[in-house]
């Protein structure tokens, strides 16, 4: 799979982008991320920015991508065996889908911190350790 790179140009004014070296659109003024774990780095020696996308090589996509020493992703994953949740959260349709929908989570065990509320809105459905690894 090849990575996207995106690099700035004229000290900033345009944005070219490219994947894997290959110019796939110019122009553009705005990057809007998506979704969690889309993160960027800009270099500035080079003038260019690294976007990487959570899941989106290593690791199949579940649980955290584990890297190589080198810090590139290798095929390997983990989930941890439990959180704890210690900030409120309200799981409605502002960030868990506009229409119906299911919340998951791959860890088996979740704690609630004492004074802390999560919330699953209307229409959302939480299903707790989805792989059903708990009982390895």
């Amino acid at each position: 799979m090849s990575q996207t790179k995106v690099q700035l140009v004229s000290d900033g004014a345009v944005i070219g982008i490219q994947s894997a070296g290959t110019v796939i659109g110019s122009g553009a003024t705005t990057l809007n991320f998506v979704g969690a774990g889309n993160t960027f780095a800009y270099n500035a020696g080079t003038k260019t920015l690294d976007i990487s996308i959570s899941g989106g090589s290593g690791g199949g996509g579940i649980g955290t991508v584990i890297n190589y020493d080198d810090g590139k992703a290798s095929p390997f994953s983990f989930i941890d065996a439990e959180v704890t949740i210690t900030s409120n959260l309200n799981l409605d349709t502002t960030n868990a889908g506009a229409s119906q929908s299911y919340i998951v989570s791959a860890v088996p065990k979740i704690t609630v911190a004492s004074g802390v509320a999560v919330t699953v809105g209307s229409g959302k459905t939480m299903v707790i350790d989805v792989l059903q690894i708990g009982d390895l």
